[in-house]
């Protein structure tokens, strides 16, 4: 199992303010730093039109640790697809990975926030249909030295994309499918790589189970299937520093961005703003942030380990902890 990270997005909180003048600079610092603790990527996320700085343009800001890097991956987790031109994106994208020899994993989401489809005149309602169909044409143009392409909403003659990719057939590219078991089945029976969401491990493991019995019903061979995670971990010496951790990075920063921003949906695909912080899917996004020992934190990754788990996206701030005495009991195998 690989583990990824990365560096929030850029977004700020309110306790711990910083420069916007520095984020960047930070960020090949962050990248390297990674690189040597022993991470397998480090992740780029988007959002538009934030007061906090979070980052809008995932693949320029990668850009710029390609070359103060050698081993690093670098993934997209997610990039908006909806929100872009597909074709522009498989540029970029393909740019981005001669630049960096190959390194290069792209996570695409659908996006959900109202703000972002208005600013940049994208269709919000259609979005999950295109999504899967701009993965299907970002695949293609990818793979393909010259292509055709007739899909719902995008068609295409004889495009030849330039530059070509490194990696062959083309860069991985994993559909960031949410936390419902509708977008798990939606990732499934479309074949995709499948990158879930904040989730308690019960939680992922009806997800996972959804995801794999769709793409099996839809006629994908078992190895196609892959998984990856994004969890959240509050490591301390013990559960009770573990849980204060929590509660600052929730009242700091997720209260705000989970709660305001229409992140929480269920399973209708209805968006959620500003509910009770007593609502039944905020409390299971409250327990999907881990809190707990190094000790407890391994038999917690073991345990996604057993789901055949490809990779992990690590978001903690105890990084060095985590690499030191979690990471240790993976990488021996």
């Amino acid at each position: 199992m690989e583990f990824w990270s990365g560096a929030g997005g850029l977004a700020k909180n309110r306790a711990m303010p910083r420069s916007m003048a520095l984020d960047y600079a930070q960020l090949v610092d962050n990248a390297c730093m990674l690189e040597e603790m022993g991470f397998d990527a480090f992740s780029g996320s988007e959002h538009h039109f934030t007061y906090d700085g979070f980052c809008p343009e995932p693949l320029v800001a990668l850009a710029g640790l390609a070359l103060s890097t050698k081993r690093i991956k670098f993934v997209t987790g997610a990039l908006l697809l909806p929100l872009h031109d597909p074709l522009r994106i498989a540029e970029q994208a393909a740019t981005l990975d001669r630049l960096s020899g190959g390194r290069v994993m792209l996570g695409l989401g659908m996006g959900y926030r109202p703000l972002e489809f208005d600013g940049l005149a994208s269709e919000k309602r259609t979005r999950g249909a295109r999504l899967v169909e701009m993965i299907k044409l970002v695949q293609v143009a990818l793979s393909e030295a010259t292509f055709s392409f007739k899909g719902k909403y995008y068609q295409y003659e004889n495009i030849s994309l330039r530059p070509r990719p490194v990696a062959k057939p083309h860069p991985p590219l994993w559909l960031a499918g949410g936390t419902t078991v509708k977008a798990a089945r939606r990732a499934g029976t479309a074949g995709l790589p499948y990158w879930l969401a904040n989730s308690t491990f019960e939680h992922a493991e009806e997800c996972v189970r959804a995801y794999r019995e769709a793409g099996r019903d839809a006629g994908y061979p078992p190895q196609a299937l892959k998984v990856a995670v994004f969890k959240d971990f509050c490591i301390g010496r013990s559960v009770d520093e573990a849980k204060a951790m929590r509660e600052f990075l929730l009242v700091n920063f997720y209260d705000e961005h989970i709660l305001g921003f229409g992140y929480l949906v269920d399973e209708d695909g209805q968006h959620l703003y500003n509910p009770p912080r007593t609502h039944p899917l905020y409390e299971r996004f409250v327990d999907s942030v881990f809190v707990g020992t190094p000790e407890m934190v391994v038999k917690e990754v073991q345990r996604y380990e057993m789901l055949g788990i490809e990779a992990m996206y690590v978001a903690t701030a105890q990084k060095e902890m985590f690499v030191k005495e979690v990471m240790p009991a993976f990488r021996k195998r």
